[in-house]
Order: C-alpha cells, then structure tokens, then sequence
C-alpha cells in the first residue's frame, strides 16, 4: 500500500466515525428526568427539640479573635515593610567603596538586633568577585542601624539573608 492510498483510507475512516457519531443510535432527544424525593425529619434531633446542644449553622469569630488577626496582620505588614527599607538601605549604600563597574549578586547574611544593629554580618554566597563581596559586606556594614524598627514588631533579633545586587553603577 503506498502513503496516498493509505492517507485516503484514514480519511474515509474518519469521515466514517464522525458519521456514526452524528447519527448513530445514542444521538437522542433528551427527555425530562421526573424524580421524586421523600425527606423525613427526626423530631427528637437536638435542633428540633432546643436542647442545648447545638446543631449546624454558620457563626462569625467573636471580636477577641477578629481584634486579635488584626494585630498579627498589622505585625506581619509592618515586618514585612521593615525588612523592605533593609533592603533599600543596603541597596543605597552598595557603591561607598566603588565599584561602579561591578555586575553580580552576592548573598549576605546577618542578624538585626533590638538596637537595629547588624552583627554577624558573613558573606553566605560569593558573587565570584572579591571587590564585590567586599562592597556588599560593606554595605551591610553601613547600613546598620540605619533603619528603626517598628514597635509593633518587638524586639528579639531577626535573621536576615539578604542579595545584594550590584548591575554597573544601577541604583
């Protein structure tokens, strides 16, 4: 059999199982589904009888609970825009040893105490270039104390692993 005479004869099958699909026997009206249903209802259930046990039903937190997810949501907001200005104030500081002409990330880590200090500043991954993961640490190092901390989020240390990226001169 060559490929034409084997291409026609898919395309007659096909065309042929699409016939049958169209007008095969299990192409029927719909008819309406009558079904009928019985419930029945347990007068001595809990619900019917007021015992003080309760049945199903929909509640809402008391307000001790909703005060309370209110205050961890303003906790974790004000977290969450500290650790940002961090990160601002590292990344504005990243070019006071030079370095304009330096293209890479280095990752440092460091701990920020109550005092909005970092200590334990370590160079966690190497950019590849020591001029840039001297910068970044000096960076770190500049930046510390720098920005005052929220508050509402107390004061035990926070562990800090932060990219400092350096992209020729970018701010």
């Amino acid at each position: 059999m060559t490929d034409g005479e084997r291409l026609r004869t898919g395309i007659a099958l096909s065309l042929f199982a699409h016939f049958l699909l169209f007008v095969g026997p299990w192409h029927m009206q719909e008819k309406p589904l009558h079904v009928e249903a019985t419930i029945s209802l347990d007068m001595e259930s809990p619900a019917a009888m007021g015992k003080s046990r309760q049945g199903f039903g929909v509640s809402s937190p008391s307000e001790a609970a909703q005060e309370e997810a209110r205050l961890a949501d303003m906790k974790r907001r004000a977290y969450l825009r500290y650790l940002q200005d961090v990160d601002d104030a590292i990344h504005a500081r990243r070019f006071i040893q030079g370095g304009e002409d330096l293209i890479g990330v280095a990752v440092c880590s460091f701990m920020i105490g109550a005092d909005n200090r970092f200590s334990e500043p370590v160079l966690t991954s190497s950019s590849g270039d020591s001029r840039l993961d001297v910068a970044a640490l000096a960076a770190v190092r500049a930046a510390s104390g720098v920005v005052k901390r929220p508050r509402i989020i107390g004061d035990e240390k926070i562990p800090v692993t932060l990219q400092v990226k350096y992209q020729y001169g970018l701010r």
